[in-house]
């Protein structure tokens, strides 16, 4: 896999070899040894110059009767060849998915108005609406993905009431509850500071936790929302928890990656990209994302958001599917 010969290999040091995860390793390898192992992806350097990238599997082992660091390195090039190709397929397909979208949406607003009162035709409307809204949900979800993947900043942001956000988040979700007789209970009802956030973008996290927690709750279970002002006042801390099956241990860090779903019985489908965006749209707010479950047990999912300097005022409008904030008077 590198081209050397194996005189030449054992010369080498291991960063010489590959790209190190000092964070993981630690200096002196301090980490490894009290750990006793762990696992990243890097880059190997080849004796022709090419980088082949590796999953790298360290650990610590005593090896005749020495201290050693065992390494093992697999060539993942297949795997990131086709990481690429579907990015840019996904890329490409909902770029290409926004235009005739937004025509739909703008659509079903004409007809709302065209059509003659009949509790059929509001009914089909309203489902159609809500299902367009859906997958716009979805689209601009990845648009920020990749976004943020590539390091873009987060430009759009204002001050608004936390309170309102998760209001507008529980209206969108409860026809789903609903449909599997869930209980949604919102505990996030004291006053709170206002917090500095791209409003579409944050709203979006609540829908996709909540519709997660839908998701996998039992019909008759209970969802619930809450939040609280953080000790130092820096930052609001949200958490939505549900009464489904719970994540394994080893689960729990694997479900913020993208494409990725858990396996089992009973596990709903989906295209795996919500706890994705999740994660990335948080952290790209300078906030904090976890999750804390048991098996059989329920889970909730922990965030936090910062707090606004500003304390400007203003309000949720919607348009075009998307949710966008209306400040009451001009902001300097």
């Amino acid at each position: 896999m590198s081209g050397y010969n194996v005189e030449r290999l054992r010369s080498l040091n291991i960063d010489q070899l590959h790209e190190v995860n000092w964070t993981l390793i630690g200096e002196r390898f301090e980490i490894l040894r009290r750990n006793g192992g762990c696992n990243y992806e890097a880059g190997l350097h080849r004796l022709d110059g090419g980088i082949v990238p590796v999953e790298v599997y360290a650990r610590y082992v005593e090896f005749e009767d020495a201290d050693s660091i065992q390494w093992i390195m697999r060539d993942i090039t297949a795997r990131k060849e086709l990481d690429a190709l579907r990015d840019d397929m996904t890329s490409m397909i909902f770029h290409d998915l926004r235009s005739p979208l937004g025509n739909i949406v703008s659509s079903l607003e004409m007809m709302s108005t065209l059509l003659p009162e009949d509790d059929t035709l509001s009914s089909m409307l309203t489902i159609a609406r809500n299902s367009t809204a859906r997958i716009q949900r979805l689209v601009n979800s990845l648009l920020d993905i990749n976004r943020l993947e590539a390091g873009q900043p987060i430009v759009d942001q204002n001050s608004i009431d936390p309170i309102a956000l998760i209001r507008e988040s529980l209206r969108d979700v409860e026809p789903s509850a609903a449909a599997r007789q869930q209980a949604l209970v919102n505990h996030a009802t004291s006053v709170l500071p206002l917090i500095w956030v791209d409003v579409d973008m944050i709203y979006r996290v609540f829908v996709n936790l909540l519709e997660n927690a839908i998701k996998f709750t039992p019909v008759g279970g209970r969802i619930e929302i809450g939040a609280q002002t953080t000790s130092d006042g820096a930052y609001v801390r949200f958490y939505v928890r549900d009464s489904g099956p719970g994540i394994s241990a080893v689960d729990q860090e694997r479900i913020f990656e993208k494409f990725t779903r858990l396996r089992g019985r009973n596990r709903p489908g989906g295209l795996g990209v919500g706890l994705a965006f999740c994660r990335l749209a948080v952290h790209g707010h300078g906030g904090d994302i976890h999750v804390e479950s048991e098996t059989d047990k329920g889970t909730i999912f922990w965030l936090t958001l910062p707090v606004a300097k500003k304390q400007a005022t203003g309000q949720l409008k919607r348009q075009t599917g998307r949710l966008t904030f209306k400040p009451d008077q001009k902001q300097n």
